[in-house]
């Protein structure tokens, strides 16, 4: 299981292990900084020395007092333990002649001038005029090589030092060793007082951001943390606080949201129950009015039955009647035979006073004519028979003229026209299709047109003729009655309805409708129809 160090003493070790880096470095860097100042310094020093020597050899002749000479350079050799040798040459005719020397049984120094070639390093100097220094190896040691030349009343020389380029004094090491004590107590006590003021400034505010982290989590939006200063860790208890005012924010909206979604489920099942009634009412209606078009249907037939019954009977009954008045007028005494005959009589009134009766229960009534909007029957045919259609999976297409006016007409007429229409069409379309119906306003014939389409079947060229006719169908169950009213109720209205043979698909019907039917004019067409 690993070390879990928190975040105090990750910072702590961060900070550590970069100062001991800088300390390192800081140390490396003042160690070889320092060791070329002083390499410097010691060599300037060094060519200012060999330049007094051949200054003081010019200024005081020593060519010519060679124990002054050596007494001069060995006062050097023995104040500058850096000094290792010095020798001083000058220049005859004869060569170079060696007038004092530190080191007598040493090697000889070269002479160096603008002639000499420099090392492998490319380390010659010219630090000033007259003077030349190189640096060189001996014995494992770094040295330089400076030449200085003497100008002595006209004779010439020059003056050659070896000097040791690295210092054999501990200088440099105990004031490296000062620095780095200097640079590590730093160090640490810059950890001691980050510790501090680690501890004081984060551990303290974090502790108070922690413990109003765990207070929300309870499920308290009241929760604070405390900004005690204008800081990275206040600008995070800043962003806690204003976290928690959104969140607590957030949360009373969500309570009102709540309240508003289960205040619109209300609503919703209100709605719901308010349509399911509407749908129930609308069901119930169009079944009171299936079941009045089966009634009138079924009049109809009766109707039609009386009416033919009425003819069939009153010829008969014409003749019996013509027989039995002569009947009469031939046996004028015979009493038996006059009372059979008013008896005949009286049950041939009341077979004819039942027959008219019979006629007179099947004929429909006179239609109450009003003044109506076409479109906004054709919308309230649609609402009765959505149910229907939507089980059906037929769809209802309407082009409405709005600017259609008002008719004359009797409102449950032509709800019936449409219903029977509607029905035919839902017939002929068992597996779903579509309805259209459009309304225009003819200006010329000053009539309204309503168009009533189908995707269905179609209807047979043959049967176009027989379809407005009672009692005729070309359907295993039907009355052939539908189509049949449908022709009265238009003739009753003044107008015509007629069965459209194009090349679309389907059964079409166009009814044509005044847009005002006379009173005279409707109750003759009604007497004529009766």
């Amino acid at each position: 299981m690993g070390l879990r160090l928190n975040l105090q003493w990750k910072v702590l070790l961060l900070v550590a292990g970069t100062m001991i880096v800088i300390v390192v470095v800081s140390a490396y860097l003042h160690q070889l900084i320092t060791k070329e100042l002083i390499e410097e310094y010691r060599y300037n020093n060094a060519v200012a020395q060999v330049v007094t020597v051949a200054k003081r050899s010019e200024t005081y002749g020593y060519f010519g007092k060679p124990d002054d000479l050596l007494q001069e350079i060995q006062f050097l050799i023995n104040s500058r333990p850096d000094f290792n040798q010095i020798d001083v040459f000058q220049i005859t005719r004869a060569g170079d002649k060696l007038v004092a020397t530190t080191a007598p049984d040493g090697p000889r120094l070269p002479y160096l001038n603008e002639k000499s070639r420099d090392n492998e390093l490319g380390e010659m100097e010219r630090p000033f005029p007259d003077v030349v220094s190189v640096e060189v190896e001996r014995e494992g040691h770094r040295h330089w090589i400076i030449t200085a030349a003497i100008n002595e009343n006209g004779d010439n020389g020059y003056v050659t030092a070896l000097v040791q380029k690295t210092s054999r004094t501990d200088f440099v090491t105990r004031l490296q060793f000062q620095h780095n004590m200097v640079l590590g107590g730093g160090a640490i006590v810059s950890i001691a007082l980050l510790y501090c003021l680690f501890a004081f400034m984060f551990r303290r505010p974090a502790r108070d951001i922690v413990s109003a982290m765990s207070q929300a989590r309870t499920g308290d939006l009241s929760a604070r943390a405390p900004i005690r200063r204008d800081d990275e860790l206040g600008t995070i208890a800043r962003g806690f606080n204003m976290m928690i005012d959104d969140l607590r924010s957030r949360d009373e909206e969500r309570e009102q949201l709540l309240l508003q979604v289960k205040n619109f489920n209300d609503q919703l099942q209100n709605e719901v129950a308010q349509a399911t009634s509407e749908l129930r009412a609308s069901n119930e209606a169009l079944f009171d009015t299936q079941q009045g078009l089966a009634r009138s249907e079924r009049l109809a037939a009766v109707g039609q039955i009386a009416a033919s019954l009425a003819h069939e009977i009153g010829t008969p009954l014409n003749a019996i009647s013509g027989h039995l008045r002569l009947l009469a007028r031939n046996h004028p005494h015979d009493t038996n035979t006059q009372r059979r005959v008013a008896i005949i009589n009286s049950q041939l009134d009341s077979v004819v006073k039942s027959v008219k009766g019979l006629l007179a229960r099947t004929q429909r009534p006179r239609p109450a004519l009003q003044r109506l909007d076409l479109n906004e029957l054709v919308e309230e045919l649609i609402w009765l028979v959505h149910p229907t259609l939507e089980a059906l999976d037929i769809a209802v297409i309407t082009h409405l003229d709005h600017y259609l006016p008002l008719i004359w007409g009797s409102h449950d007429g032509l709800l019936q026209l449409f219903l029977n229409l509607t029905n035919n069409s839902t017939e002929a379309m068992p597996s779903g299709g579509r309805i259209e119906i459009t309304t225009r306003f003819d200006r010329l014939a000053r009539s309204a047109e309503l168009l009533f389409r189908d995707s269905g079947s179609g209807i047979d060229p043959s049967a176009m003729e027989h379809l407005f006719e009672p009692m005729w169908t070309t359907k295993e169950a039907g009355s052939g009655f539908g189509l049949a009213i449908a022709h009265q109720i238009a003739i009753e209205h003044g107008g015509k309805i007629e069965a459209i043979a194009d090349e679309r698909q389907g059964a079409a019907f166009r009814l044509t409708l005044p847009l005002r039917v006379e009173a005279a004019l409707a109750q003759e067409v009604v007497t004529g129809v009766a």
